[in-house]
């Protein structure tokens, strides 16, 4: 009996120092296997010709995605992240790379390597937001020639000295109205309210749509695209990219048929989506 309960406490002993042992092995394994996937993939692409920053890739499929989370959103302590990254990496010259959000990415928190970034746009392609949420031929997504292009004609549009007088006579009797009406409400949320009045312009200068409840609607569907934007790229029922995307969706039927009542009834308003559809463009 002794012999049988001395065998027993021997094998569970074994079987914990195992455990013990392979669990922390098996963790750093899975930890270390993301950036050694990427530094031999970048090796086998480029030989020895080119260098990756220093840094590390995080976890499979998540990168430190929660640790940039963490950080920068509930925490509120951005700068913890970066400093977490030279204490392991090093200052050096303020570029490390890990994963984000579904994609390998740099960061540069150095003047010079910011620098370096600005005045090097044709080498950077755009990888960020997600080009399904805010569309492949948004501002944000395109760069060069077609981006000045683009962003010429929203100028032009803007800066006619019609356009502008129907900003001011827009923004202006809102703004006071929408003081004079915080003053009687008491206590207030200022982001809040502040939030309502630029949205409500907003629109009367985009689409002059005033108030409504699809006005209200459309507020909530640009709050969960904006959500989306900011939410790991995983297009899956209940994931804020998957209610981003449906919401993305929403919008362009909503704008399409503004667009189209516009073009078939030769609808004309003093407004930036009349602008834009009588700008001339090559």
């Amino acid at each position: 009996m002794a012999i049988a309960v001395g065998v027993g406490v021997a094998e569970w002993a074994w079987w914990l120092a195992l455990t013990l042992g392979a669990v922390p092995l098996f963790c750093l394994a899975v930890w270390q296997s993301a950036d050694a996937w990427y530094r031999a993939a970048f090796f086998l692409r480029h030989g020895g010709r080119r260098r990756l920053p220093p840094g590390h890739m995080g976890l499979p499929f998540l990168g430190e995605t929660l640790s940039f989370v963490w950080h920068f959103k509930l925490a509120r302590r951005p700068d913890d992240f970066i400093a977490a990254k030279r204490r392991a990496h090093g200052a050096g010259a303020g570029i490390y790379r890990t994963h984000l959000f579904g994609s390998p990415a740099v960061i540069a928190c150095s003047p010079t390597a910011n620098k370096f970034v600005f005045q090097s746009a044709d080498n950077f392609g755009i990888r960020w937001p997600v080009p399904e949420l805010i569309g492949h031929k948004s501002m944000v997504n395109i760069e060069g020639a077609s981006h000045a292009r683009l962003r010429g004609i929203i100028l032009t549009a803007i800066n006619r000295p019609s356009s502008l007088r129907t900003i001011a006579a827009v923004v202006q009797p809102r703004v006071v109205a929408a003081l004079a009406a915080w003053a009687d409400m008491g206590t207030i949320v200022a982001s809040t309210e502040i939030k309502k009045v630029t949205f409500a312009n907003i629109f009367k200068m985009f689409i002059s749509m005033e108030p409504s409840p699809l006005t209200e609607q459309i507020d909530q569907w640009f709050g969960s695209l904006m959500a989306g934007l900011r939410a790991f790229p995983l297009d899956l029922p209940g994931t804020k990219f998957h209610g981003a995307r449906k919401c993305r969706r929403k919008l362009n039927a909503v704008f399409r048929h503004e667009l189209e009542a516009r073009k078939k009834v030769d609808k004309k308003c003093d407004d930036l989506m009349s602008g834009l559809m009588c700008t001339d463009d090559e």
